[in-house]
Order: C-alpha cells, then sequence, then structure tokens
C-alpha cells in the first residue's frame, strides 16, 4: 500500500461525526436525481455512496426509498451507520485503503447494480491514477444509463495556499489554526471544469457545479466541485 493511502486509513479511524445530511446532498437529489431523471426513490432504485462514513447520505436516500449501500475504509464510521440502520447493517462493508479495478463490492448483487453511485468529499483522497482505477471500477458496478454525482476540492479552497505538490496530483497540506491542526493531509485538487470532466472521462458530463462556505474569519473558502455524469 502506499504511503499516503496508509496516512488515510490512519486518519480516518478516528471517525467523523456528521449526523445530518447537507445540502449538497438534498438539493441534487430533488433537482437532478428525481427532477432530471425520475430516480426519486419510489422504484426502490440501488443507490451507493463511495465513502459513507457515518451513513447521513444514505439514511437521507433509505427515508426517500432508495435501496441503499454504503462502503468505507472506516470501521468506526460503519459501526455508527449499522447502529443507525440496523435493518439494513448488511448493506455496509469495509474496503481497502488502495482501490482494484475489478473489486466487486458486494458480490451478491453482481455488476451493473446499481442506479446511482455518490462519492461526496472522498475520491480527492486519491492520486491521479489511484481515482482512474476507483472510477474504473464504480463505473463496472453501474448499470448503463446510471448516474454517478461526486465531489472534488477545487484550487480556490483554502486548503490550496498551504499545499505543496507532489506527485501523481497529489499535494500534501500542512497548518494550524486555533481550532484545526493538520499534517501530511494528501489531496488531489482539481482547477478547473476541463481538468474535472477529464479526471471523470469515463462518464458522459452531463452538470458541473460547485458549492462553497465560509465559517470562520481565519478559514478562507470550503470551495468544491460537483460533477454529475452518465454511464453510457
Amino acid at each position: 500500500m502506499q504511503e499516503y493511502l496508509q496516512n488515510n486509513l490512519t486518519y480516518w479511524q478516528q471517525g467523523y461525526e456528521a449526523e445530518n445530511v447537507e445540502s449538497f446532498v438534498f438539493r441534487p437529489y430533488g433537482r437532478i436525481f428525481k427532477w432530471e431523471f425520475g430516480l426519486d426513490g419510489s422504484r426502490h432504485e440501488k443507490l451507493l455512496d463511495f465513502g459513507c462514513g457515518a451513513g447521513a447520505a444514505l439514511h437521507f436516500f433509505k427515508f426517500k426509498g432508495f435501496d441503499v449501500y454504503g462502503i468505507d475504509i472506516s470501521e468506526i464510521d460503519l459501526e455508527t451507520a449499522r447502529k443507525r440502520m440496523p435493518d439494513i447493517a448488511d448493506h455496509f462493508a469495509i474496503i481497502d485503503p488502495s482501490p482494484k479495478a475489478d473489486l466487486v463490492y458486494f458480490p451478491d448483487l453482481g455488476r451493473e447494480s446499481f442506479d446511482i453511485i455518490i462519492s461526496i468529499q472522498t475520491l480527492f483522497y486519491f492520486s491521479n491514477q489511484d481515482l482512474a482505477t476507483c472510477l474504473q471500477c464504480l463505473h463496472s458496478q453501474m448499470r448503463p444509463g446510471g448516474i454517478i454525482y461526486a465531489t472534488m476540492i477545487g484550487t480556490t479552497c483554502w486548503y490550496y495556499n498551504h499545499s505543496t505538490p507532489e506527485d501523481d496530483g497529489l499535494s500534501v497540506v500542512c497548518f494550524e489554526t486555533p481550532r484545526l491542526k493538520v499534517k501530511d493531509y494528501h489531496v488531489n485538487f482539481t482547477a478547473s471544469k476541463e481538468e474535472l470532466v477529464a479526471k471523470f472521462k469515463l462518464f458522459k458530463n452531463v452538470h458541473i457545479g460547485y458549492y462553497d462556505a465560509q465559517y470562520l474569519e481565519d478559514e478562507g473558502s470550503e470551495f468544491f466541485w460537483t460533477f454529475i455524469g452518465r454511464k453510457e
């Protein structure tokens, strides 16, 4: 396993507290999944969350009627998700931090089983090569016409000003504020729409957007690109 992937694993074993669904989850549901594609959960469409954490997004989609599944590298977060949704505890699986193109996350479902795959604030922890491998794996597990919704951190995010480029698209972020102490935090920044489309070239580009926020004066923009694509 590459060193940066082991660092990711160590970091996320601490768990991540996120009890409620964010606006960048429920707004794409209403404005795009439901309105544009008719994917509203009424047919129990299968939805996979890559990097589901403690399951806040999946809890929302389950409430809407989707048949939801989640994978993550953090066992402590998956245990929280299972406790939140004990009736589908077997719909959560731990995965290795290192992606594999031919991996099937839920073998009983087989390939080409998911109508929607979401990955929110997760995929930018991969190098360019590992990201390509991961997306190939996700692509193979979507049905033809399936939709992917993913977010990637942008270069206008304040983390970028505290980063140093390394190899294969990764940068290492180090800084300290009264609230945060970040050291050897590896992320893959995306500078433009064109770069975003290139990273997700396996999918037909449907919509590109972004979300942003700033809550503290000694911190800056929290800019993230959003990509919605279709498997043709």
